[in-house]
């Protein structure tokens, strides 16, 4: 009797945890930082593809060139012509490759810079404003269920806009701390 009075006294006299969760997939998509990101990184794509088009009309016109001809070539002058637009069409799709690579990993580079200063702020806004957890929310279901009342997402994203400065770098000296914690 006198250890469940003592178990029941210990109980009342812990502090409730303060908790709150975030959707994780609302952040990143209506967080200003995130959707100028894609669309810089959309427009660059669409750029280059526009930039490749008068290499793909000079292979397209080679290629019916070659049609229209091979008829009239010698054995030696259709291998050649057929060398030089094999060659042609493997630097186009070498370029198309590599700028892809290479847009798909700065993009990620800076999808990923965005996500690691998301995580540092929110882990901010959770000390300045007494939390002990803030749960991820996202299709994954790291939070099945969360009264609307402990929903942060609204808040947060709103800081996290009003902080936001179009045309800058999203590598704030926030989003370069190395806090492992933030990450968890």
């Amino acid at each position: 009797m006198v250890l469940l009075c003592a178990a029941a006294m210990f109980v009342g006299c812990q502090k409730q945890a303060k908790t709150g969760f975030v959707n994780t997939e609302k952040i990143v998509k209506e967080y200003k930082e995130m959707t100028d990101a894609q669309d810089k990184y959309s427009k660059m794509n669409e750029d280059f593809q526009s930039s490749l088009e008068g290499k793909i009309q000079s292979y397209e016109a080679k290629v019916q060139l070659y049609q229209k001809n091979a008829a009239k070539m010698s054995a030696s002058e259709r291998s050649s012509k057929e060398e030089e637009i094999l060659a042609l069409r493997n630097q186009i799709q070498n370029e198309q490759q590599t700028r892809s690579r290479q847009l798909q990993a700065e993009s990620q580079a800076a999808i990923d810079t965005i996500i690691k200063k998301i995580k540092v702020f929110v882990k901010d806004y959770g000390e300045n404003n007494g939390y002990d957890y803030i749960y991820g929310q996202n299709e994954g279901g790291s939070v099945m269920y969360g009264k609307e009342q402990y929903d942060l997402t609204s808040e947060i994203l709103e800081e996290l806009n009003a902080k936001y400065t179009p045309g800058s770098t999203s590598s704030t000296p926030a989003a370069e701390t190395t806090d492992t914690t933030a990450t968890k």
